[in-house]
């Protein structure tokens, strides 16, 4: 695993070094519809999370400010409801479409958003409204790691130590590979041209998450048993999901553990007000 993470952390000055051209631009889609009936509602009135208060501004300015800035994104479209959003967005260059059903519904609102005239957009980066660590710096390196590896659908995931590294005592999600303990981050890359062709299967695996059963006859029993005792390499994550699905999937190990910061319940936000704080943003 160390070995893995220093060749990646040896090779990523290059890789932001870069110059951008128009061929290394892509478009963003950020995911702002849901409404604030978790635990967020305990510390917050608003009617939507994307709007709850931070640092003086609403939560979903903090994701999107940072696209705005960012070398590699061209256009930037915000999912959710309309006349607040608009409001919350005032003096940003974004377009705002108003939700259309699930989160995957919602994703592919954006991207035909993004298609309006028949242009074909290509990758996209997509966002959660949730991710207010990210940095332009963070969404060029990922953008061009990505367009590097070449593919498909791309996911960002994040070691164990360096979550800790950067966020000591921070609680996450993880799950175990051959290569080490990772957690995901809140944004991917995608083919919009991919989303459409893979709709009705994506749509039965984000229903199918949150229960084995499920979850085991969509992916395979014996895919989901190794998954699960840790006994799955990133190269054969990437080939099963890209057979079963019929595209190219990347798993893209990311040194930055703001990716995996998102903001759903009290403890997110009082930690991610306190970096904020201490970066001075």
């Amino acid at each position: 695993m160390k070995k893995s993470c220093d060749a990646l952390h040896l090779h990523l000055p290059e890789v932001m070094d870069l110059a951008v051209t128009d061929a290394d631009r892509i478009d963003a889609v950020v995911l702002a519809g849901a409404p604030n009936e978790g635990r967020l509602k305990e510390v917050s009135p608003e009617r939507w999370e994307a709007l709850i208060d931070l640092a003086g501004k609403p939560l979903v300015r903090h994701s999107v400010e940072p696209l705005l800035k960012a070398r590699t994104v061209r256009r930037v479209v915000v999912v959710g409801p309309k006349a607040e959003l608009e409001q919350a967005l005032a003096g940003l260059d974004v377009d705002v479409v108003p939700p259309v059903g699930d989160i995957f519904d919602n994703v592919l609102a954006g991207c035909r958003h993004l298609s309006a005239g028949g242009a074909d957009p290509g990758l996209v980066l997509v966002a959660a409204a949730d991710v207010p660590l990210l940095t332009p710096d963070i969404i060029d390196g990922l953008v061009r790691m990505c367009l590097e590896r070449g593919g498909d659908v791309f996911y960002p995931v994040a070691s164990r130590e360096t979550m800790e590294a950067g966020f000591p005592g921070t609680k996450r999600t993880y799950g175990t590979l051959r290569e080490g303990t990772f957690t995901g981050g809140n944004l991917f890359v995608v083919r919009a041209a991919v989303l459409e062709r893979v709709a009705r299967e994506a749509k039965a695996l984000i229903e199918a998450r949150k229960d084995a059963v499920k979850m085991a006859l969509t992916l395979g029993v014996g895919f989901v048993l190794r998954l699960l005792l840790g006994r799955l390499s990133i190269a054969a994550l990437e080939r099963h999901v890209g057979r079963k699905f019929g595209f190219v999937a990347r798993a893209v190990i990311v040194p930055w553990a703001e990716i995996g910061i998102d903001v759903d319940k009290p403890a997110d936000l009082d930690l991610v007000r306190a970096h904020l704080g201490r970066r001075g943003g």
